[in-house]
């Protein structure tokens, strides 16, 4: 009989010093000779290298048969070797857990609570499956654990499935709020690490909104996929949070959540995008996401993205419509808005959807030429979404998107060891045995760069849609027009003109910038003098603004019978659209940020 290997952590808490310490223990085959302990580099739902192994020091190991101290190399960047294992392999270090930029991937340690995840652990490749871990905390420390693993007969110790399920546990310990809510019988929990201005007040609130989404999706898939389901929300805004797990996610709310009623309902909606993860993408994945332990040092690469984050965004904005948060003219306005922003950007005509889900190490994270060179696959895969309800609800005999995905998420769920995933080929296949036409407006969008119809298809539910030429300069920028260049379109008059990211506007026509002047120029024919600050240089450049396609406008001009479906669509409380009514473009929202052109 072959002996099996074992991994057993015990987890110190140090509040003050910000950090844990951490002592592992592998028996078995796994701590014979040399024994590779690694750091991830990517956690599932991130798409980027984390230096995790920076914060580990102090690492040393013993030998478990003889108590003497074995060697402990590094073995390059997320790495360690222990020499001359022999069985019982014991290894200790500590583990800084404070600094913002990997708290989302990696928890982090305050002095009050404390967020653990299993990304600080190292782990041996040698064994991935079961393990065990016991946490020691301050005593008067609580501790919430999402579902998904074991409790043990102490009363802060679980067993683990694997690894991979440890690394996707966030584990909550110390001083905390914790609301519940139930919905078909089956428990969330809010658990507020840290409160705001109005949290007696509105956090009820919230956690009823939330609760209303939440219903929507068990309405789309019919069940739950979990015992409990838990929301470890944070309001300091310097927890830029939004990563799902299996059975939980951390979600970052900002401060002002519960007095500023436009991030209320920012909040629910991010709640409800992380939550839709549980089935898109925690449990149905795309190729290769489905088997993830063989990737957490080289990373997992897929082209399904377009799906797993696209459909999900689409689905954050049809559950919060349902539920109440938004209108029906929100609704629209604001796939009005993601159609207007990635339809204008050159990338839209040069990359296609999969290939920017492929390269979400590169571009999820934004930068300078991204509007020349990539687009953002959680935009074009939400107007795919959109564009299969709408047309399995126009011309689909009575089908919509809600069916087809939850058919879809049963045919594929699962994962781990012989999961590989579902491909685009496999998404193709299964929309084209539910609708034919479906499979042409899918490969269009996805595998070759622009193919959206969007106008098309918002005709075919009832609305007049006018699209139309808008000058412009070809500059963007980010959140607000400020003198600072983010972008330039390369194909502009600013692209010709030489512009570029990081241009600090000084002068407009030789007088002082302002935002009002920069916005009235460049939806005026006539030319216009641009002086920009580069480093050390001051230049000049000529231009004028040209012409970019764009919905115009939108008219609800739909017949009784059309209303009447969009009602069973989005819900009859969200209907505000009248015959004749113009939509209000003004609302937009985009988590990754609103980019303005002008």
């Amino acid at each position: 009989m072959v002996e099996s290997s074992s991994v057993v952590y015990s987890v110190e808490l140090k509040p003050h010093q910000h950090e844990l310490g951490v002592e592992m223990v592998v028996r078995g085959p796994a701590a014979q000779g040399s024994v590779r302990l690694q750091i991830p580099t990517w956690v599932p739902g991130d798409y980027e290298f984390a230096p995790q192994a920076r914060d580990l020091f102090d690492v040393r190991a013993t030998c478990g048969v003889t108590g003497r101290e074995l060697r402990v190399r590094r073995d390059g960047w997320q790495a360690f070797i222990v020499e001359e294992g022999a069985g019982d392999v014991r290894i200790a270090y500590t583990a800084s857990a404070w600094g913002d930029d990997l708290s989302e991937s990696a928890g982090l340690v305050d002095e009050r609570f404390a967020v653990v995840l299993g990304a600080r652990y190292l782990f041996t490749p040698a064994h991935l499956g079961a393990c065990e871990v016991h946490y020691r905390l301050p005593a008067d420390w609580h501790v919430h654990h999402p579902s998904g693993a074991r409790r043990l007969g102490e009363q802060t110790a679980w067993e683990y499935p694997s690894y991979e399920i440890l690394l996707d546990t966030p584990v909550v310990f110390g001083h905390f709020d914790t609301l519940r809510r139930d919905v078909r019988g089956t428990p969330f929990y809010f658990v507020f690490l840290d409160r705001g201005v109005g949290f007696a007040a509105e956090s009820g609130r919230f956690a009823d909104a939330v609760a209303r989404a939440v219903e929507v999706f068990h309405g789309v898939f019919g069940s739950f996929p979990f015992e409990d389901y838990t929301f470890v929300l944070s309001l300091n805004p310097n927890n830029d949070w939004g990563l799902e797990h299996l059975t939980s996610t951390m979600c970052g709310l900002g401060p002002d959540v519960f007095v500023d009623e436009d991030q209320f309902n920012i909040g629910v909606r991010v709640c409800a995008h992380e939550l839709f993860h549980a089935w898109n993408v925690r449990r149905c994945r795309p190729a290769p996401l489905g088997h993830l332990e063989t990737h957490l040092v080289g990373g997992a690469f897929t082209e399904g993205l377009w799906v797993a984050e696209g459909f999900t965004r689409y689905y954050e904005f049809l559950a919060c419509t349902r539920a109440g948060i938004y209108s029906a003219s929100q609704f629209f306005s604001n796939l009005v808005g993601y159609f207007n922003h990635l339809t204008v950007q050159p990338a839209y005509r040069r990359v296609s959807g999969a290939d920017s889900s492929y390269a979400s190490y590169l571009n999820h994270a934004k930068y300078a030429g991204r509007v020349n060179n990539s687009i953002d696959y959680y935009d074009k895969g939400m107007l795919v979404a959109f564009a299969i309800d709408a047309t399995l609800r126009t011309a689909g005999a009575g089908q919509s998107l809600d069916g087809a995905f939850r058919a879809f998420y049963e045919r594929f769920v699962g994962f781990g060891p012989g999961h590989a995933g579902y491909t685009t080929q496999d998404v193709l296949a299964f929309f084209a045995d539910l609708h034919r036409p479906l499979a042409p407006l899918i490969e269009a969008a996805v595998e070759r760069p622009a193919g959206l119809e969007t106008p098309s298809q918002l005709r075919a539910l009832g609305f007049e849609v006018a699209v139309g030429p808008e000058l412009a300069l070809g500059l963007v920028f980010q959140g607000s027009i400020t003198p600072s260049i983010y972008g330039v379109f390369d194909d502009s008059p600013a692209g010709a003109a030489g512009l570029a990211p990081g241009d600090v506007i000084t002068a407009i026509d030789h007088h002082a910038f302002s935002p009002a002047a920069l916005t009235w120029v460049g939806t005026h024919a006539a030319p216009v003098t641009l002086t920009v600050q580069r480093g050390h240089r001051s230049l000049s450049s000529t231009l004028s603004p040209a012409p970019r396609t764009r919905i115009q406008s939108l008219q609800w001009a739909g017949t009784a019978a059309q209303a009447v479906s969009i009602r069973a669509w989005l819900g009859p409380h969200s209907f505000d659209l009248a015959p004749g009514k113009a939509v209000d473009l003004g609302f937009y929202e985009n988590f990754h940020g609103i980019e303005i052109v002008v």
